[in-house]
C-alpha cells in the first residue's frame, strides 16, 4: 500500500511539474532568416531605408505562443530597429495581420509599418506612426507615390478605441486596394478602398514588417512589437 501511495505521489509532483513548465520555447533567427505562418522571412541588416535606420538582425524572434516580435533597442549608444521581409513576391491577394500589442499608444518617434513592397513607387503600406508629433493622426493607409491624391489617407484614432489585438488587412486586387483596421470584436477603426486603377501596383511585392525610429524615443525606452497572427490568401 505505502509504494502505491509512494507511486501516486510521483505521479502527481510530475504532473505538477509538466504543468508548469513553458508552453514553448522561443525561436530566434538563424542565418538573418526565420520561418513564420508559412513563410520564410529575412531579416535586414546595416543602415538602410526607411529612415536611415541601423537594422538589425537578431532583432525578431517567435514566443512560444507562436507570435512574432519586432523590437528597437538600444544597443551601446546606437538604436537598433527591426525588418522582415517574405522570400516570396505575390501580385494581388489579401494580406492579414493581428497585432496584440497597444499601437496607439507607442512613442511618437516610432513607427510600425505592415506593407507588400517592391520599390519606392510601387508599394501598399499600413502604417502606425504619429511622425514625431504629439497629437494628430496615428493610422495611415498609404499607396506609393503617396504624393499622389488619393494614395494617402491618415486617420486620428479615437481614445476609446481598445487598441490591442487589432486586425490590419491589404486587400490587392487588381482593380482597387482596400484597406482596413478593425478591433477584436469586428468594429472597424477606419476603412479606405482606393479604386484608382493607375495607381495600383500590378507586379509581384514581397510582404514588409518592420519597427523603425524618426528619432530616438522620447522616453529613450526600448520598444517590443508583438504580431500575433498573419494572413495570406493569394487569388
Amino acid at each position: 500500500m505505502k509504494t502505491v501511495k509512494y507511486l501516486m505521489c510521483l505521479f502527481v509532483l510530475l504532473i505538477v511539474s509538466i504543468s508548469a513548465l513553458p508552453s514553448g520555447v522561443n525561436t530566434y533567427p538563424s542565418h538573418q532568416l526565420l520561418n513564420w505562418k508559412g513563410q520564410s522571412w529575412d531579416l535586414t541588416s546595416g543602415y538602410a531605408n526607411p529612415g536611415n535606420n541601423y537594422w538589425n538582425n537578431t532583432g525578431a524572434w517567435i514566443d512560444g505562443q507562436d507570435r512574432l516580435h519586432l523590437t528597437t533597442v538600444n544597443n551601446n549608444g546606437r538604436w537598433e530597429s527591426t525588418m522582415l521581409s517574405s522570400q516570396d513576391r505575390y501580385r494581388y491577394g489579401t494580406f492579414t495581420w493581428t497585432v496584440a500589442s497597444p499601437v496607439f499608444t507607442f512613442d511618437e518617434n516610432s513607427v510600425i509599418g505592415l506593407c507588400t513592397y517592391l520599390d519606392d513607387s510601387h508599394e501598399l503600406n499600413i502604417i502606425n506612426s504619429r511622425w514625431s508629433e504629439t497629437n494628430g493622426d496615428q493610422l495611415w493607409y498609404n499607396i506609393e507615390p503617396s504624393k499622389i491624391e488619393g494614395n494617402s489617407k491618415g486617420y486620428t484614432v479615437p481614445s476609446s478605441i481598445i487598441c490591442t489585438n487589432i486586425t490590419y488587412r491589404i486587400e490587392w486586387k487588381p482593380t482597387y486596394v482596400r484597406f482596413t483596421s478593425m478591433q477584436a470584436d469586428g468594429t472597424v477603426i477606419a476603412d479606405y478602398n482606393n479604386t484608382n486603377v493607375s495607381a495600383i501596383p500590378q507586379e509581384p511585392e514581397n510582404v514588409i514588417m518592420n519597427l523603425w525610429l524618426l528619432a530616438p524615443p522620447s522616453d529613450g525606452e526600448n520598444i517590443e512589437l508583438i504580431i500575433s497572427n498573419f494572413t495570406l490568401t493569394n487569388d
